[in-house]
């Protein structure tokens, strides 16, 4: 009974070291998919780095916070495994990728390397990265830096804040250099809208879309990405879809920059070709002159087939208004 007494203690406490271990290789195994997409192991990112171990333990919310705002661009890892979260998987180079998304955004790419995950994922480490192409859907890209020199033959130069879905026009200033924001505009981006600086090319009065509908007062950005009006049915502005316009100020678009038919109308008309226009992501800064409001359509209105903002003479909103 003695010799049994004396052991209980150690007993005990090989347990309990046992128990812990569990729950550490537990937490381990399961990182977190936090908000923005990112892939987290708390444990991992402690065990890891042995000062974050001294100041925050395993505090889950205290080394989330570390990292997000330190530790990811000090080039930190911050989950161990390769296992997927959903459809984001962290890759061996600790990049995280989800496959199935980079090809659903992005069909250009597959019509050359197909479907299979190694392929994208050696396009996106090769070129997409590069040309703005998101990994995961809801990546946040850092913004690009604006081009060296600030001034050109255009009138205007264009700034798109795609993660605030805000179109700012600038002029130029007495030095020639497009210094002056100018005009703001409600858009609506999509994930697959590319980030970095491209020329304006080419215009369509109305520009045809693989699923039927159109849009007006097209501008290219570049490839398959342009400026356009929220769709329509068909070629007559009366068939609107009001409820992918009620959706301007949103990340909804395939990829195109979609405007109020009065902001596409301006860009058709004012912005020639070869205007330079800059996509870049600050979610929280929306551009120096804020982040315009388009008016909302009821679906029960009988106007609601027409844009508000829309010139034509015909269009009974104007009528309203008069």
């Amino acid at each position: 009974m003695k010799k049994l007494f004396v052991l209980r203690p150690a007993l005990l406490l090989i347990i309990a070291i046992g128990l812990v271990l569990s729950l550490k290789t537990t937490a381990n195994a399961a990182p977190l998919n936090m908000p923005d997409g990112t892939v987290f192991d708390p444990i991992y990112y402690a065990d890891t780095y042995p000062d974050l171990k001294a100041a925050f333990g395993y505090n889950e919310k205290d080394l989330w916070a570390h990292y997000d705002k330190y530790g990811r661009n000090e080039g930190r890892a911050c989950t161990g495994n390769t296992e997927a979260v959903g459809t984001v998987k962290v890759m061996k180079d600790k990049t995280l990728f989800d496959a199935t998304f980079y090809a659903n955004a992005y069909p250009d790419v597959v019509a050359v390397f197909g479907t299979n995950e190694n392929q994208l994922y050696n396009h996106y480490k090769k070129y997409g990265k590069k040309e703005g192409r998101m990994a995961f859907e809801g990546q946040v890209v850092n913004a690009t830096a604006p081009p060296k020199v600030l001034t050109g033959d255009a009138a205007y130069y264009i700034k798109i804040n795609r993660r605030a879905c805000t179109v700012t026009v600038y002029s130029k200033d007495e030095s020639g250099n497009y210094t002056v924001p100018y005009k703001a505009m409600v858009c609506s981006s999509g994930n697959a809208t590319p980030i970095g600086s491209f020329s304006m090319g080419g215009s369509a009065r109305w520009l045809q879309f693989e699923e039927g509908t159109v849009g007006q007062y097209a501008r290219r950005i570049t490839g398959h990405i342009w400026f356009h009006s929220v769709m329509y049915y068909k070629r007559s502005p009366e068939t609107l879809l009001w409820g992918e316009y009620n959706k301007l100020g949103t990340v909804c678009s395939h990829g195109c920059i979609r405007l109020t038919e009065e902001d596409a109308q301006w860009i058709y008309e004012n912005c020639e070709a070869g205007t330079i226009i800059e996509i870049y992501d600050d979610p929280d800064n929306p551009g120096p002159l804020g982040k315009p409001e388009a008016p909302k359509i009821d679906g029960n209105d009988p106007r609601r087939g027409w844009d508000p903002t829309d010139t034509d003479p015909g269009n009974p909103w104007k009528a309203t208004e008069e």
